[in-house]
């Protein structure tokens, strides 16, 4: 391992320690007025469910669901492959497939998600009982990349739901879940302070592949995912539609993930609610590379590099070792043709904000303010900000977060402010 990735993590390890004393502050009131909109919404669910099945069953037990579904009310499965107890499949995908097949399905959907929203509510419960606050732990060599994993509770995975327009949205769950974010709350007299990075993998990816059209698009603050639709599409970036938008974002967002010509059929049918073969994707990807010769070098080169020295390597020296690659098994060494893709650039990323989180400290520190870093979740950090500071955390995030370090096309950060993280973010 690099000596600079060495020496970033052992400077990070007093940024975390703050970050994990300082907590944050959860607006219990908020939470249990969640929770029991959650709790209605179940028993309702439930008795629908029971309505339709003729008697009680565990609906947490899948041997009983399958029994249920494909046995007493003879649908059809989607999949063929069944589980150890030689019945048929009842996980979140195979169920979504047969979503149009039956009134019961959308139902259980419901009930499996329901049941997730309070998992978390019953996490966010867990406030010290000194601090009144939240206390994660923040691991920092969590994940093989180098980004952070998140435990005790696991805050990463809050959901952000996001409405367009809060008066006309109809559905109810999505409504409940994104009142999630409101219950994380600051201190009286502060102000909770979001900064996001703004595509970071995709700049990271451009500043690995130099790619003269991304290049072009990050240095005159062309809309990326406009530009790969009117090369994809064949338009001018003016006669993109919103459709066709999407879809170029699942392409840029996929391939860095290493994504299969199957796993993008998939989506664009979910996008465009039309059925696409795999044939369908295979041809939109050549598109894609054939415009962006560049990134298909780069990844072609990512896994050369990674074939030859038996790891992956972010641009700051951060490595990452892919035995998958000496396999003999084609599955095995596909997987490790998309890790030795994925990694260098998730990699990066992780270097990136981990730089950024020993800057800001530092500099919050120097000037003496009283501005804390609360929390670090993907690519966006928290800070509570007194008010009278928040002009000056402003400029400082800002600055420490976009010249973190120095690439080919600028890092830009969106900043957001508020009383709680939905308002924030």
């Amino acid at each position: 391992m690099d000596i600079t990735i060495n020496q970033l993590e052992q400077d990070l390890i007093r940024v975390l320690v703050k970050i994990e004393l300082n907590g944050v502050k959860i607006d219990i009131k908020k939470l249990n007025d969640v929770e029991h909109q959650l709790l209605n919404r179940l028993q309702t669910t439930t008795e629908k469910i029971t309505k339709i099945a003729g008697a009680e069953i565990n609906l947490n037990s899948n041997e009983q669901l399958s029994t249920l579904l494909f046995e007493a009310l003879e649908l059809q499965p989607k999949v063929t492959s069944k589980g150890k107890s030689g019945l048929i499949s009842v996980d979140k995908s195979h169920l979504a497939k047969l979503k149009e097949d039956h009134e019961i399905i959308p139902l259980i959907l419901d009930y499996k998600k329901i049941n997730t929203l309070l998992s978390f509510c019953n996490q966010l419960k867990e406030v010290h009982p000194k601090t009144g606050r939240l206390h994660c732990s923040l691991n920092q060599i969590g994940t093989a990349t180098g980004r952070f994993s998140c435990s005790n509770p696991n805050l990463q995975n809050i959901p952000n739901v996001k409405l367009k327009d809060k008066d006309s949205e109809t559905d109810e769950l999505k409504i409940i879940a994104s009142k999630f974010r409101e219950v994380f709350i600051v201190e009286k007299g502060c102000v909770l302070i979001g900064a996001d990075y703004s595509q970071i993998e995709l700049r990271v990816m451009t500043e690995m592949s130099q790619d003269s059209f991304l290049l072009h698009a990050y240095n005159n603050g062309v809309d990326i995912h406009e530009l790969t639709a009117s090369k994809v599409f064949n338009c001018k970036i003016s006669e993109v539609a919103e459709e066709q938008r999407k879809i170029a974002k699942t392409i840029n967002f996929g391939l860095i993930y290493g994504m299969s010509a199957g796993g993008l059929a998939k989506s664009l049918t979910t996008i465009t609610n039309k059925h696409h073969s795999k044939e369908d994707a295979e041809k939109m990807m050549s598109g894609y590379f054939n415009e962006f010769n560049g990134v298909k070098s780069c990844l072609e080169g990512l896994i050369d590099y990674a074939d030859h020295y038996g790891y992956s390597k972010t641009l700051f020296g951060r490595t990452r070792p892919i035995p998958e690659l000496a396999s003999n098994d084609l599955e095995i060494r596909e997987r490790g043709k998309r890790l030795a893709k994925n990694s260098p650039v998730q990699g990066s990323a992780a270097d990136i904000i981990k730089m950024a989180m020993v800057n800001c400290d530092k500099a919050i520190a120097e000037k003496g303010l009283k501005s804390k870093m609360i929390l670090q979740i993907h690519d966006e950090l928290l800070f509570e900000v007194p008010e009278n500071e928040v002009e000056i955390m402003e400029n400082l995030i800002k600055h420490e977060m976009e010249n973190v370090v120095r690439l080919s096309i600028p890092l830009t950060i969106e900043l957001g402010k508020g009383a709680n993280w939905a308002v924030a973010h």
